[in-house]
């Protein structure tokens, strides 16, 4: 599998929906899983701006843990992501 191809192929298709939405960016739930991790890595590489939500209730530190980390690895490699914390528990 080429994977760069299958990366860009998903990327662009996200700036596409966006754009054809009428939106700016895209807000995604973080919640320390393989998933959300892909999933927020992936609108952050269109460029457009993305607010990446860490709720917790109830959670596991460890899970509270790997958000946070998501988060931080985020804001660290794209200046279009902004990280929020929002303790729902």
């Amino acid at each position: 599998m080429k994977i760069d191809a299958v990366i860009d192929h998903i990327v662009h298709w996200l700036e596409s929906y966006c754009d054809a939405a009428g939106m700016t960016g895209f807000v995604v739930g973080v919640s320390g899983g393989i998933d959300s991790a892909v999933t927020s890595t992936l609108c952050a590489r269109t460029g457009k701006t993305v607010i990446a939500l860490n709720m917790p209730i109830h959670q596991a530190s460890q899970q509270r843990s790997l958000a946070g980390r998501q988060l931080e690895w985020l804001a660290n490699h794209f200046a279009n992501v902004k990280g929020v914390d929002v303790e729902l528990t």
